[in-house]
């Protein structure tokens, strides 16, 4: 009996999954990844495969498949935490912090999603945006300061990845526009004015930063946040918000075009909603 589509799909899922399965977030961020870098590569194509919503709802009806993908999606997440923080440690050493910056394999994704955020938030030369969960390598913030000359702030969790973004916006001679800070979505709202609030797409837990959000922004505030709504790469979205609260109203989202996958979404705050 021929195998179907679906079936197909499933079974190089497990193939991954088995191949990387006991794989600790240690040996991950720091083992040589010559074994297991290739069973990664794996996934870009796969989810990339141009697959009708039926055949993603048929996936996902296999109890099995949905468990396997979530343990796969949140090991992809932690590897592309690995390539950030090689490349920020290269930029950081190179001798060309902007060539190597645009070295990096994703550099085109964020200008696309810089574009998204500037028209999306309707922002202007010199404002402010706050980025939560801005990570080793803040490239969202970089991008929009390089390319419409926005102002950032990116607040991180990790000490390692707040260090590690200082000398990257150090040696890109930005610092007098993008401030890295550690902490948290708690320490929303800030003492600075700002024009819009980033949700990174690794940040998490989504639905507490939101209830938090919910409460502590003034009315009117803007907030934006990425997701994955189209064939498989919606599966691969471990980080996703169950329910946004009622105090958040959706005003317009954005689509990606390649090389973009997100779907930029844009809220603003309003109690009388």
């Amino acid at each position: 009996m021929k195998e179907n589509r679906a079936d197909t799909i499933k079974n190089e899922f497990l193939k991954i999954y088995e191949a990387i399965k006991d794989l600790t977030n240690d040996e991950i961020l720091n083992d040589n990844d010559d074994a297991f870098r290739p069973r990664f590569e794996k996934l870009h194509p796969l989810v990339a495969m141009d697959i009708e919503d039926q055949e993603v709802e048929e996936i996902t009806r296999d109890k099995k498949i949905r468990q396997v993908i979530k343990h796969v999606s949140r090991l992809k997440r932690i590897y592309g935490l690995r390539m950030e923080i090689e490349s920020a440690r290269t930029i950081i050493n190179g001798p060309d912090s902007w060539a190597l910056l645009k070295r990096f394999e994703f550099y085109p994704n964020y200008i696309g999603l810089a574009r998204m955020e500037y028209h999306g938030a309707n922002l202007e030369e010199g404002n402010r945006v706050v980025f939560l969960g801005s990570g080793p390598l803040p490239l969202s913030l970089i991008s929009l300061c390089k390319q419409y000359g926005v102002k950032g702030i990116g607040i991180e969790h990790v000490p390692e990845y707040v260090e590690l973004s200082k000398k990257i916006i150090k040696s890109l001679k930005l610092n007098r526009y993008i401030h890295i800070v550690h902490g948290n979505h708690f320490d929303l709202p800030l003492d600075q004015e700002f024009q819009l609030v980033m949700i990174g797409a690794d940040a998490c837990p989504k639905d507490e930063i939101f209830t938090h959000l919910a409460k502590a922004l003034p009315d009117g505030t803007k907030v934006s946040c990425r997701i994955y709504e189209k064939g498989l790469r919606r599966l691969i979205d471990d980080q996703s918000l169950s329910q946004l609260p009622p105090e958040f109203k959706e005003y317009t989202r954005i689509r990606p075009e390649p090389p973009v996958n997100n779907t930029a979404i844009f809220l603003i705050k309003d109690r009388d909603v």
